[in-house]
């Protein structure tokens, strides 16, 4: 879905927890058999953000990322394209032939995948070799092969960091992208929110209606709230009842509350499940940090006490914490 520049591709990427590292011992092996089953000096797993290249498994780079124009990027194409690409004699391509490494001479010859992860084209599976040639048949059969490995590795490890009720993040996904937006925060001075979510009433309403109604309900409640918040925003399930929508970037609490707002008029209308309309109402703590003084639980905890004053109130609403 989308191109390399598209908000919610990005958003998929930063989900995938791979920027910024290098030395994935899983996709490690891959590169490794495809510099030496197809002879090239340089292979890579591309992780592929605006005019950046991140590799989580590179031979032939030595660096965990660089740093190319989308329009003259080999992998950008590929992202773009949903598809394989592959370049004979970039020196003599007419857009190709500007970049960095084909000016230095490293590269010549290139064939990439899409590196696809629910539904989404992270990056590529990529082969590069300093002449120019043809890559044969077989070549582009096992980087194929090869890339839908990589794919799997990263849906396995989806699933670990992914409720299985509502498919968003766990709570131990949810710590790990608290930890990057609070140090993203300390880098540019803006505000991190964590929207503490508590679904009101949700045990009675299994013991009454049983739990498939209530797993309907939460499956409702997290597609109607992914609609509303930004793209960069993560939803995660916390608990059985609860839920956190972590919403970085924000420029004052002014914001948050806006993005609350959002979240409370979104199920003002009753949710479908079991053949029957369920009103919901939720209570939502909000706190927010400019730094990593305090960490991922200690933020967590301190939102589910922000709820409190909005417990009291009937039906659904929000408190932010001084």
């Amino acid at each position: 879905m989308g191109g390399v520049r598209d908000l919610r591709r990005l958003a998929a990427v930063a989900q995938a927890e791979l920027e910024g590292h290098l030395g994935d011992p899983a996709l490690n092996a891959i590169v490794a058999t495809l510099r030496i089953a197809c002879r090239v000096p340089i292979a890579v797993v591309n992780i592929v953000t605006q005019d950046r290249q991140t590799y989580p498994a590179e031979v032939g780079i030595g660096s965990a990322c660089t740093s190319v124009p989308d329009g003259q990027s080999f992998c950008s194409e590929v992202v773009e394209k949903r598809a394989l690409v592959m370049i004979v004699d970039a020196a003599s391509h007419p857009t190709y032939s500007q970049n960095p490494l084909v000016r230095e001479g490293v590269v010549r010859s290139y064939a990439g995948y899409p590196l696809v992860d629910d539904g989404y084209v992270l990056g590529s599976v990529s082969i590069f070799d300093s002449d120019a040639r043809m890559f044969s048949m077989d070549e582009l059969a096992l980087l194929a092969h090869q890339t839908r490995l990589a794919s799997a590795v990263l849906a396995l490890r989806r699933t670990v960091r992914t409720d299985p009720v509502t498919g968003l993040p766990n709570r131990r996904s949810l710590t790990d992208r608290i930890d990057v937006a609070l140090a993203r925060a300390e880098r540019q001075g803006d505000l991190v929110g964590v929207m503490h979510i508590d679904v009101d009433g949700f045990k009675s309403l299994t013991d009454a209606r049983g739990h498939d109604v209530g797993d309907e309900v939460l499956a409702g409640l997290a597609r109607r709230w992914r609609e509303v918040l930004r793209p960069t925003d993560t939803l995660a399930r916390v608990g059985a009842d609860e839920f956190v929508a972590l919403c970085g970037d924000l420029k004052s609490p002014e914001q948050a509350a806006a993005i609350a707002d959002r979240l409370v008029e979104a199920i003002a209308q009753p949710i479908e499940a079991g053949r029957t309309a369920v009103d919901v109402a939720v209570s939502i703590g909000i706190v927010l940090a400019r730094d990593a003084t305090r960490g991922a639980d200690e933020l967590v905890r301190a939102a589910d006490v922000a709820s409190s004053p909005a417990k009291a109130t009937a039906g659904a609403a929000w408190h932010l914490a001084d």
